[in-house]
């Protein structure tokens, strides 16, 4: 069953013809399947060599190849994601999180959607900070749009997590482009941060949550908050 060039293999299937057991055998041995050895070694021949991503054929020589300089340099890669640069391979390691520096900002770190009826629930933001033992600034941002309410939810809040007096303090919530959305921010009897707001109906409700990194605060991300909805002022 040897490996056949496509032209001969066109010639098998040409009107008129019945390709027989063993010309159906080379036209299946002829590619690469996904169960089989010769896709994986393809796959595996992809790899960083000396600075270059390079692809090996099945004789192992040299297909194609592109220096990771070229990839940074070329593709648009801002320097921000650049974590490091091999001076003697060239090899670029880069970091997609992207800084986590005062003022770093992570977008979309929780996202929600609704197309429940209520005039009475809440949506509370659980913060991974406890007052009992966290000092913590935070600032996070809520945006999206209220469709029940016809409203813009932008919602902001900052704070500082304050575990010496077990308490939130230098707290502010600030509501933009709405006079109808209430908002703010307490300690819930776990003693995590909450942040809250209201909207005059939740139906077809969609937000996003977003974080900047402040003062001795850390950046919160993905893993770090949780939205839970209840019609109770408090949790």
């Amino acid at each position: 069953m040897p490996k056949r060039l496509i032209t001969e293999l066109k010639e098998y299937f040409k009107a008129g013809k019945r390709p027989t057991q063993s010309q159906f055998a080379d036209f299946l041995e002829s590619y690469a399947h996904l169960d089989g050895p010769q896709l994986a070694r393809i796959t595996d021949n992809i790899n960083t060599e000396n600075g270059y991503l390079r692809l090996r054929g099945m004789d192992n020589a040299v297909v194609a190849q592109i220096s990771l300089q070229d990839i940074r340099n070329n593709m648009g890669i801002p320097n921000s994601l650049v974590q490091s640069v091999n001076g003697q391979t060239g090899n670029v390691t880069l970091d997609l999180e992207g800084p986590t520096d005062v003022g770093s900002t992570r977008e979309g770190i929780a996202k929600y959607f609704t197309a429940n009826h209520s005039a009475t629930d809440i949506f509370h933001i659980k913060l991974p900070y406890r007052v009992t033992t966290d000092r913590a600034m935070y600032h996070i941002k809520a945006s999206g749009y209220a469709y029940g309410a016809a409203d813009i939810i932008d919602v902001t809040w900052v704070g500082y997590c304050y575990a010496e007096i077990s308490n939130i303090t230098n707290n502010k919530t600030g509501i933009l482009n709405s006079t109808a959305i209430t908002a703010g921010q307490y300690v819930g009897s776990d003693s995590h941060v909450y942040l809250w707001f209201k909207l005059p109906s939740i139906y077809f409700s969609s937000f996003k949550l977003d974080s900047m990194r402040v003062g001795n605060g850390g950046l919160i991300t993905s893993s770090d908050v949780q939205i839970l909805v209840s019609s109770q002022t408090q949790l």
